[in-house]
C-alpha cells in the first residue's frame, strides 16, 4: 500500500522474499559457485530468516483511514509541519514524530560458516516499518485520530522555555499550519507555550471577576461603618496594597520561580485583608464618633483597640504564610512568600494610611448625616458637622451628670464606668439578638461543645484518611480554554500516558557491557528482568493488563527480547553507559491510580538492582515526588504553625489558656473544611447540581497543591477573628465584667462585625469559586468554607461556650483587676 505512512507496511513474508532476492543478486554479482550459493540461501532460510523474525514485530495491518484520501492528507499535513518549522526557524532543532517520520531501522548479525569465515547480514527497514509500536502512542484506537508531536529542544544554542518569544513563535506557526490543513482533517495545537497562555488566561479572568465583587464588599463595608465617606479610606488602602505588594514582589519574581497562581492569590488576600482591617478600625472609629469624641480622640482609641487587633493578627496571619516556607516546593513557597508581602502590605496601609487620612480630614470624614452623603465637612458648607455636634452635646451631657444637675463638677476616678453599662438593661441595650444567642450558648455550653466536636469525628475518622491527591496540568488550566479541550481530546484518544510518557533509565554495570558478548548477555539478561518487573506489577496493581509489552527499548519489542531493539545507548558516562526504556501504557500517571502503578513499578524495579541501577523518569513521576515530598513535611508545617500560634497568642494577651482554645478551634476547623472538601472533589456530594466547579473530579481527587495553598491561608484568616473577638472580651474584663458577661458583651460587641468582614471574605474569593480553572476552585471552596465556619460557628459558638465553663481560667496566669462601687454609685477598678 504505497499511500499508507512510511511508504508502505512490511510483513514477514515480504521480509523473507526481499532478502532472498537481495542475497541471490549479492551472489551472483560476486559470481559464487552454485554450490557455495545454495549452502549460503539454505543457511539464510534456517538462521537468519528465523532470526530477523524473532526481532523484528509481525506486522499484519497498515493503518486504516475514516475516508478516502486521508492517509494522503495526514502525510501532506505532517510534511507542512516539519518544512514550515525548518523554513521558519533554521536557528531551532527540530523533531517531528508520526507515522510518517518514524526513522528508518538497521538490523546487523555476524553468523560463523563452516569454512571459519564469517557472513554479516544487514538489512535496513524503511521508515514507517514500525509503526505498528508506535500505534497506540501515534494512532487512536479507532485510526481517527493521529498525534504529530515536535520537539523543538533549543534555538540558537538556548534551551527553549515555554513562555520565550521563540516558543510563542513556534507555537503561532503551528496554529497558523493547522489552520491550513487539509479539510478533511480537524486539526488542533496543543503545546506547552498555549497551555501556559491558558493558565495565564484565567489568571487574568480571576482579577476581573475579583473587580467585580469588590463593589459589594465595599457595600457590605459601608453598611457596618453607616458612613459611605468612610470607604475612601479603605480605596486608598487597597491601592497603597496592591500597587506596594506588586513593586516589591516583582524583584522577587525576577530571581525565583513563581506560581502562576500567585497573582490570583495576592489579589483576593489584599481584597480581604484591606477590607476587613479597615472594617475593623473603621467601625470603631464610628463608634468612637457616635460617642461624642473628637476625631483625633477617635483615632487614638482605635488604633489602642483595633489598631493592637489589625497588628497581631496580621502578623500572625504573615508568619503563617512564611511557614509555607518549610515546604520543598519552590512554587508552592513562593506563594506563601508573595501572600506574606501582600499581607504586610495591608497592614501598613491601614494601620499607616487610615488615621493619616482621618487625621488630614477630620471634619469630613467625622460628618455621617445622610450616610455621608451631605455637604457636611465639606468646603464649601457652613454647616457645623454632625460629629462636633455630638462632640458638644456629649459634654455638655458628661458635665450634668458629673455635676448631679447642682452645676458642680465632682471628680471621678480615671477610667471607671457607668453602672448603668453593666446592668441587665444596659446590656440588652447592645444587640439584644446577639445577648440572647449568647446566654442560650452558655447555658448550654457542655452539650454544644460535645455536639460539634461529636460532628467532626466522622469528618476526621472516615473522610480525612481516604485523602488523595492528583497532579498534572490540566487542573491549572480554564475548562472552558480551547487548549483544555484539546489536550483532553488527545487524552480520551490516546491516553494520559501517550502525552505525558513515563521512561525507564538504566545504567548497567561496567563490566556487564564490556564486551560485545557480556553485553548480549546483559540486554537479555535486562528484557527477562523487565517481564519479571510488569509481572510483578500487574500482580500488585490487580491485574491489569500491565505487560512487557509495554517497554520498548533496545533489549525489548512488543514483549519479546532482542539486541537490536528501538532503543540507544549513551555514551555520556562512557561506551554504553546507560539506555532507556519507554514506556507505553494507557494510565494516567497524574491520577491516584497511576500513582499507585509507579509506585509498584519503583517497588519492582528496586528488587533487581543487581541488573542495574534504575531510574524512573516523566512528568508523572516529577510532579509525584514533588507532591509526596510536600505532604511528607505538611504535618511539620501544621506543627509550626500551631507553635507560632501559641507563641503569638500567648504574648499578645499574656495567657497560655488563650493560645490553647485558639489552636483547639483551628483544629477543628479545619477538620471540617478539609473533610468536606474530600467529600465534594472526591466522593461527588454536589454533583447533583451539575456545576463543574463543585463537581466530582475526573482524575479522583483535588489537586496536591491546592490543601498546601489553603491551609496557610484558612489558619491565618481564622485566628483573624479570633483575636477580634477576643480582645473585645479581654476589653470588656479590663473593664470590671466577669467572664461570662464579658463573653456577652464581647459577642453583642463583635457578631456583626467579624459577620460582615467574614462575609466580604468569602466574597473576595467567592471570584476564584466563579472562575474555570479547578484548582482556584478548590482552594477558594477551602478557604470560603473555613472562614465561614469560623464567623458563624467558632466565634459565635464554641468560643462564648468555652469560655463559660473556662471561667476565671479563660486567660490564666493573667488576671484582671476586681471591680467595686465608689462612695457615688460609680463602678471602679482597683488593684
Amino acid at each position: 500500500n504505497p499511500s499508507a505512512p512510511g511508504g508502505g507496511c512490511i510483513r514477514s513474508a515480504d521480509l523473507a522474499q526481499g532478502l532472498a532476492s537481495g542475497t541471490e543478486a549479492v551472489l551472483q554479482e560476486l559470481k559464487v559457485p552454485p554450490g557455495e550459493a545454495a549452502l549460503l540461501m539454505s543457511m539464510l532460510n534456517s538462521t537468519v530468516l528465523p532470526m530477523l523474525r524473532q526481532n523484528m514485530p509481525e506486522i499484519l495491518q497498515c493503518p486504516k483511514a475514516p475516508a478516502a484520501g486521508a492517509n494522503e492528507d495526514w502525510l501532506t499535513l505532517a510534511s507542512e509541519i516539519n518544512a514550515s518549522l525548518a523554513s521558519n526557524f533554521p536557528q531551532c532543532k527540530h523533531t517531528v514524530l508520526s507515522l510518517d517520520s518514524v526513522p528508518p531501522q538497521s538490523v546487523q548479525r555476524s553468523f560463523p560458516l563452516p569454512d571459519g569465515k564469517n557472513l554479516t547480514v544487514a538489512a535496513t527497514l524503511p521508515g514507517g516499518t514500525f509503526w505498528g509500536l508506535f500505534r497506540d502512542e501515534l494512532l487512536s484506537k479507532d485510526h481517527l485520530t493521529m498525534l504529530i508531536a515536535a520537539t523543538t529542544a533549543e534555538c540558537s544554542g538556548w534551551d527553549m522555555e515555554p513562555g520565550s518569544e521563540h516558543a510563542k513563535g513556534l507555537a503561532a506557526r503551528m496554529e497558523d499550519v493547522a489552520a491550513a490543513a487539509p479539510k478533511s482533517l480537524d486539526a488542533r495545537v496543543s503545546s506547552q507555550t498555549s497551555m501556559f497562555t491558558a493558565i495565564l488566561g484565567g489568571v487574568q479572568q480571576t482579577m476581573d471577576l475579583s473587580s467585580m465583587t469588590l463593589p459589594v464588599a465595599l457595600l457590605i463595608l459601608a453598611l457596618m461603618v453607616g458612613n459611605l465617606r468612610l470607604v475612601i479610606c479603605t480605596m486608598i488602602n487597597l491601592v497603597a496594597c496592591i500597587a506596594s505588594a506588586i513593586l516589591i514582589m516583582y524583584p522577587v519574581a525576577t530571581k525565583f520561580s513563581v506560581s502562576t497562581t500567585a497573582p490570583s492569590m495576592m489579589i483576593a488576600v489584599a481584597l480581604g485583608m484591606s477590607i476587613d482591617y479597615s472594617l475593623f478600625l473603621l467601625t470603631r472609629f464610628q463608634k468612637e464618633v457616635k460617642k461624642g469624641h473628637s476625631a483625633p480622640r477617635a483615632v487614638e482609641v482605635m488604633l489602642k483597640t483595633s489598631g493592637k487587633i489589625v497588628l497581631v493578627s496580621g502578623f500572625t496571619l504573615l508568619v503563617c504564610f512564611l511557614m509555607m516556607l518549610s515546604l520543598p516546593v519552590a512554587l508552592i513557597s513562593m506563594m506563601g512568600v508573595s501572600a506574606s508581602i501582600t499581607v504586610f502590605t495591608a497592614i501598613a496601609a491601614a494601620l499607616l494610611l487610615t488615621p493619616i487620612t482621618l487625621l488630614t480630614f477630620p471634619v469630613f470624614f467625622s460628618s455621617d448625616r445622610r450616610w455621608g452623603l451631605s455637604c457636611d465637612g465639606c468646603c464649601c458648607s457652613r454647616r457645623r458637622s454632625a460629629g462636633r455636634t455630638r462632640e458638644i452635646d456629649a459634654l455638655g451631657q458628661r458635665l450634668a451628670e458629673a455635676t448631679g444637675g447642682s452645676g458642680s463638677v465632682s471628680e471621678a476616678p480615671r477610667g471607671s464606668i457607668s453602672s448603668s453599662s453593666l446592668s441587665p438593661g444596659g446590656l440588652a441595650g447592645h444587640s439584644s439578638c446577639w445577648l440572647a444567642f449568647g446566654r442560650g450558648v452558655q447555658r448550654f455550653s457542655p452539650l454544644i461543645l460535645l455536639a460539634l466536636f461529636g460532628v467532626a469525628v466522622p469528618f476526621a475518622a472516615f473522610s480525612l484518611p481516604k485523602f488523595g491527591h492528583t497532579a498534572g496540568l490540566v487542573p491549572f488550566m480554564p475548562t472552558d480554554a480551547e487548549v483544555t479541550h484539546t489536550v483532553l481530546a488527545l487524552q480520551e484518544a490516546f491516553g494520559v500516558g501517550a502525552l505525558y510518557p513515563t521512561t525507564l533509565l538504566l545504567v548497567p554495570p561496567r563490566e556487564a557491557v564490556a564486551t560485545e558478548e557480556s553485553r548480549k548477555q546483559w540486554l537479555n539478561s535486562s528484557c527477562e528482568t523487565l517481564k519479571a518487573v510488569a509481572q510483578a506489577v500487574d500482580t500488585a496493581l490487580g491485574s491489569k493488563n500491565f505487560t512487557a509489552a509495554a517497554f520498548s527499548g533496545v533489549m525489548v519489542i512488543n514483549g519479546r527480547c532482542t539486541d537490536v531493539g528501538l532503543g540507544k545507548w549513551s555514551d555520556v558516562g562512557g561506551p554504553y553507559s546507560a539506555t532507556q526504556v519507554m514506556i507505553n501504557y494507557q494510565i494516567d500517571p497524574f491520577s491516584t491510580q497511576g500513582q499507585a502503578w509507579i509506585s509498584q513499578l519503583r517497588i519492582a524495579v528496586a528488587d533487581h538492582h543487581e541488573v542495574a541501577k534504575w531510574y524512573i523518569a516523566g512528568e508523572g513521576p516529577n510532579q509525584m515526588d514533588a507532591s509526596n515530598l510536600t505532604f511528607a513535611r505538611f504535618p511539620l508545617m501544621i506543627v509550626l504553625m500551631m507553635v507560632a500560634v501559641v507563641l503569638l497568642i500567648g504574648i499578645a494577651f499574656k495567657s497560655v489558656v488563650a493560645p490553647v482554645r485558639a489552636v483547639l478551634c483551628l483544629l477543628w476547623m479545619l477538620a471540617m473544611t478539609f473533610g468536606l472538601a474530600i467529600y465534594v472533589f472526591q466522593d461527588g456530594w454536589f454533583s447533583f447540581l451539575h456545576w463543574s466547579q463543585l463537581g466530582m473530579r475526573a482524575s479522583g481527587a483535588m489537586s496536591w497543591m491546592s490543601p498546601c495553598i489553603a491551609c496557610s491561608v484558612v489558619i491565618g484568616l481564622g485566628l483573624d477573628y479570633d483575636i477580634f473577638y477576643t480582645e473585645s472580651v479581654v476589653e470588656e474584663r479590663a473593664h470590671g465584667l466577669g467572664e461570662r458577661e464579658a463573653a456577652l458583651k464581647a459577642l453583642a460587641d463583635t457578631a456583626n462585625t467579624i459577620s460582615a468582614a467574614g462575609l466580604i471574605m468569602a466574597i473576595a474569593f467567592g471570584a476564584l469559586l466563579l472562575c474555570s480553572t479547578p484548582t482556584l476552585n478548590e482552594i477558594a471552596f477551602l478557604l470560603i468554607v473555613g472562614v465561614l465556619i469560623d464567623c458563624f460557628i467558632n466565634t459565635k459558638i464554641i468560643m462564648p461556650a468555652a469560655m463559660a465553663l473556662l471561667g476565671r481560667c479563660n486567660f490564666w496566669p493573667r488576671t484582671f483587676k476586681p471591680r467595686c462601687e465608689d462612695p457615688r454609685g460609680n463602678l471602679v477598678s482597683v488593684a
